[in-house]
């Protein structure tokens, strides 16, 4: 008499069993994206910190080489415009503002002038609108190439390539702001690290400010891609006594 093996049928799961299941999964998804979330913020927040650094750490090496110079300000009359690399146009295409630091070979890892939170591509790296390397020959299709960061405005680089007479200097600006995220207006701050701004200083070092420290009504009515003059004082108004704007409000005091 040959052996034989009790079998029953596999037991398959009910549709209300399926659901639970799956309910339950998208439960742990909930709970889980948002700790992913504030885990890469927190990453590209300390990336950014570091990229903030290596600038300070440039600007350091360009004062040397250049009698205490370096290459802050903004381009033109509009204290928002301080983040072009290199100006490219129908007619013209020429390295300007921070540009000056990959030229001189003293910052040449090209991701180091993006912020790893920025998700418009106007400020992202080697995108359509802002190739990397840098556009060398004018034409109807060139586009200017912008980092992620902006520098301390105040001196005013031209559209035909001119450069501030005289350059700031290094050695005056130990406590003061030279480099932070995006300040063209608040919506620029919340599209990125949301609750405030990575600030680089002139002693080379870079911190972390809340967005609720900054304090300037003017400030906060501009909204996505409103540029203008107008806007400067919001940004930095170095004629009143203490000097106003968010570049003050980030400075040390």
């Amino acid at each position: 008499m040959s052996n034989q093996r009790n079998s029953r049928p596999a037991r398959a799961f009910t549709l209300i069993e399926l659901l639970v299941v799956i309910g339950i999964i998208a439960i742990l998804i909930g709970i889980l994206l948002p700790t992913l979330s504030r885990a890469r913020e927190s990453a590209n927040r300390s990336a950014c910190l570091s990229n903030l650094r290596q600038l300070g750490q440039a600007f350091n090496l360009y004062a040397n080489a250049f009698h205490d110079h370096i290459p802050l300000g903004h381009i033109s009359d509009e204290y928002q415009w301080d983040y072009t690399l290199n100006f490219a146009n129908t007619t013209k295409a020429f390295v300007t503002h921070l540009g000056v630091l990959r030229d001189a070979h003293l910052l040449d890892a090209p991701r180091t002038y993006f912020c790893p939170s920025e998700v418009d591509p106007q400020w992202q790296f080697a995108t359509t609108e802002n190739p990397w390397p840098f556009v060398t020959i004018p034409s109807a299709l060139a586009h200017h190439s912008r980092m992620s960061y902006g520098t301390r405005p105040g001196w005013s680089w031209g559209q035909d390539g001119s450069w501030p007479d005289p350059m700031p200097r290094l050695s005056k600006m130990k406590t003061l702001a030279i480099t932070a995220d995006l300040l063209i207006g608040p919506t620029y701050v919340k599209n990125r690290h949301k609750s405030g701004v990575n600030a680089g200083y002139g002693d080379g070092s870079a911190h972390w400010v809340n967005l609720s420290d900054f304090h300037n009504a003017d400030w906060d009515k501009i909204t996505y891609d409103d540029f203008g003059p107008e806007h400067d004082d919001s940004l930095l108004n170095e004629k009143v006594a203490p000097k106003s704007g968010v570049w003050a409000e980030l400075d040390r005091h």
